[in-house]
């Protein structure tokens, strides 16, 4: 939706209460030239999306109620925050929504952030939907989104030449939410590890995708990228001798034989100072580190939030972050 077709307010319909969705609705409604005008979550229908969200005292009751789906909830809206789903094929009937009441759509579905590397087929049919409508569709995030592929390729805009990149994220898993301990099989025993990994129950979704965002940003074209989960034991705080702590991924790109991208994420519970660490080899070499990491949660709101305004001014088809302009 071009911004002459929108008023001085952008108007803002969240579909998805989990954890994420309600700290989105709170800064959305904290936040200058954004209004709320449409929630959508089965779990919490009828409710006010205020009082779901537990915006606090003096300001609980919002005025939205909860509506059952994300169809009844993007009338009157200029954009869509859909934090809900992994998978593109989830996203579709959401696209298809966004589509029929012309409304941009972000989305923090993982798959979507480059839905041609797994899914291309899907992928065409959502461009083709959001083209006909008009409307835009980026999936975004901390991570995907931000951390592993982002931030390198900005980093990356003040080399003359890239050789290599790497970029090493290291998250303690204690200190984040109980779904994320549990997606990195924390507690388990190695063997159900490895059986939740190959059913894709456990493991960051994703990492490919940034791996791959980072190939077209620079222009390099992947034999393979290759990806590893391995389970992280050790002696950590909370955790049984013996059991899983949690998770390292690899994500790698590779071209003639040689590793030109290398994403390695570990998250695990009392993972040893956490940080996110960049490291170009080029002209000039570059390595970045960010002490205690990129906070996930709080990254992700940010991410959302500030893709607001790009996601409206982009053309009209499925995007990625790679075509959105930088700021909030």
């Amino acid at each position: 939706m071009t911004t002459e077709k929108r008023g001085p307010l952008v108007r803002v319909a969240i579909v998805g209460l989990g954890a994420i969705g309600r700290e989105v609705l709170k800064a959305v409604c904290a936040r200058p030239g954004l209004l709320l005008t449409g929630v959508a979550d089965p779990a919490f229908a009828g409710r006010d999306a205020g009082e779901v969200a537990e915006l606090g005292i003096g300001s609980g009751p919002v005025g939205v109620t909860v509506a059952k789906t994300a169809a009844e909830a993007l009338a009157g809206a200029d954009v869509a925050l859909v934090l809900t789903g992994s998978g593109v094929a989830e996203m579709l009937p959401i696209v298809e929504a966004a589509a029929a009441h012309g409304v941009d759509l972000i989305s923090t579905c993982e798959d979507l952030a480059y839905a041609d590397l797994g899914t291309a087929d899907l992928a065409r049919r959502i461009d083709a939907m959001a083209r006909g409508a008009e409307i835009s569709v980026v999936g975004t995030g901390v991570n995907p989104g931000f951390v592993m592929d982002r931030l390198p390729l900005t980093l990356a805009a003040a080399c003359v030449r890239v050789d290599r990149v790497q970029v090493f994220r290291v998250v303690d898993a204690a200190k984040r939410r109980a779904p994320l301990r549990a997606k990195v099989g924390a507690g388990m025993a190695a063997e159900e590890f490895r059986a939740g990994v190959a059913a894709r129950r456990l493991g960051h979704r994703g990492l490919q995708e940034s791996c791959a965002l980072i190939g077209v940003g620079l222009g390099w074209v992947f034999d393979e990228i290759r990806s590893t989960i391995e389970p992280v034991v050790g002696e950590r705080p909370g955790i049984a001798p013996g059991r899983v702590a949690g998770l390292h991924q690899l994500a790698i790109g590779l071209r003639g034989g040689q590793e030109l991208v290398r994403l390695d994420l570990e998250m695990s519970v009392g993972a040893p100072e956490p940080h996110d660490r960049v490291v170009i080899d080029g002209d000039p070499p570059l390595d970045v580190l960010i002490r205690g990491g990129t906070q996930g949660d709080r990254g992700t709101v940010g991410a959302v939030l500030s893709a607001i305004p790009a996601v409206i001014a982009a053309p009209p088809g499925l995007k990625t972050i790679l075509d959105l302009t930088l700021g909030g």
